[in-house]
């Protein structure tokens, strides 16, 4: 299903959907921002920049924002997410600058950040290797980006075990169950991300699976 839609476009979050997207990255997703915020901020010195490719309801800026003193931008195609995004970032009291942009084709000169980050969302673009080849381009030499994204080959027992330590019970964790194994479907093995980054100039990766995840570790 995803591979098919995704011939036709990125594929954004809108309307209701985006709202209900917004609710559950904020009950049951928070422990996994602080993790990956955690894990920016040991890349990124202080008064450093960081973008979050297709940020959706802002999150992982957010907890970044907590955590350290850096510049922080979140990116996506959908204007409603950006708009639930700014509006979670005030209630935080956080600072973030918030755009509704095409991933593959981002609004910013050249090698301007530090840290490139990406959760959930390479499988969903429609040219993955521009998207790549963008998140280089606005890395500085030296930057890192680190993409988290479904491992096409994760267990069901993988996803039992995310269900279960995110307190996912009755209906939404069949929903959920059933919205894991679409988003699988779709989603990129290691050897398929070996691929597409061998189109791309990062010279550096390391790609770890991590429960249903990849964690893919690019260096410029």
């Amino acid at each position: 299903m995803i591979k098919f839609a995704r011939k036709f476009g990125d594929l954004g979050i809108k309307g209701k959907k985006a709202h209900q997207y917004d609710e559950f990255s904020r009950t049951y997703r928070t422990g996994d921002f602080k993790e990956y915020a955690s894990l920016a901020a040991q890349h990124v010195g202080a008064g450093g920049s960081v973008l979050d490719v297709a940020t959706g309801p802002g999150y992982f800026c957010i907890e970044l924002a907590r955590l350290s003193n850096l510049s922080i931008t979140g990116l996506d195609i959908s204007n409603d997410l950006v708009e639930i995004a700014r509006a979670n970032a005030r209630t935080a009291g956080i600072e973030v600058d918030f755009l509704e942009a095409n991933a593959s084709a981002m609004p910013f000169p050249d090698d301007v950040f530090d840290f490139v980050f990406c959760s959930w969302s390479i499988k969903n673009f429609s040219e993955p290797t521009k998207v790549l080849n963008e998140m280089y381009r606005v890395l500085r030499r030296g930057g890192t980006a680190l993409i988290v994204d479904v491992n096409r080959h994760a267990a069901g027992q993988d996803w039992r075990r995310y269900s279960s330590d995110r307190g996912l019970k009755g209906l939404t964790a069949f929903s959920m169950g059933l919205a894991f194994r679409i988003q699988k479907s779709g989603a990129y093995s290691t050897e398929q991300f070996e691929e597409l980054i061998s189109a791309t100039p990062f010279h550096r990766q390391d790609i770890q699976s991590n429960g249903i995840n990849l964690h893919v570790w690019l260096s410029k």
